[in-house]
């Protein structure tokens, strides 16, 4: 048995894209956690957003967290603020290990540009200015560059690994499956042999 690679960080940091990189690579199933929230509730995350407020996701999103802990060899993405919850954490770590992807905000808001619709915690602000992109690049930043603020020292300081995220997603993962291949229990043997070739 292997540990599952939890991807943390912010939103637009890749961690869909890499764990979809990593889930080839190693042969193992890949876990969004938003996407199974939607799941459970047959609701989009903007949609519980605004019905229920950010509360209720969170509620939702940590029972989710919950369960995925419980299953060893997968890959998952974890929404971005997942970690914040200690208990989370603790459940992350007991089956996997929590590799963090650090991306600059300005990375993050080109990133988002045309799907920060989609982000609750940016449509409410990027909303008043969206006909004027210019405005719009800048609140986007302005409100990542906030949310960086809250959760950066968090996500450093629960992850096993931090990696520079900012790059083209194959290099992420490589970079990933050279730390596992030295971390002793995240691959199987199997899984070692694939990396090595």
């Amino acid at each position: 048995m292997s540990r599952s690679i939890h991807l943390t960080g912010m939103m637009g940091s890749g961690k869909s894209t890499v764990a979809e990189v990593l889930g080839r690579r190693l042969g193992r199933s890949v876990v969004d956690t938003d996407r199974e929230v939607e799941r459970w509730t047959g609701r989009s995350v903007a949609d519980i957003f605004t019905a229920e407020g950010e509360a209720r996701f969170r509620d939702l999103e940590r029972q989710v967290v919950t369960e995925v802990a419980r299953e060893p060899d997968l890959v998952v993405a974890l929404g971005g603020g997942a970690v914040l919850a200690d208990d989370a954490v603790a459940d992350l770590l007991l089956t996997g290990v929590i590799v963090h992807l650090d991306v600059p905000v300005d990375v993050l808001a080109e990133r988002l540009a045309h799907q920060w619709h989609e982000r609750p915690l940016l449509a409410a602000r990027a909303a008043a200015v969206a006909a004027d992109e210019p405005a719009r690049a800048a609140v986007l930043r302005e409100v990542l560059g906030e949310l960086l603020a809250r959760r950066g020292a968090r996500y450093r300081e629960v992850a096993d690994l931090s990696v520079d995220g900012a790059r083209d997603p194959e290099d992420v993962a490589q970079d990933v499956l050279e730390w596992a291949l030295g971390a002793g229990d995240v691959l199987t043997p199997s899984e070692h042999e694939q990396v090595m070739t």
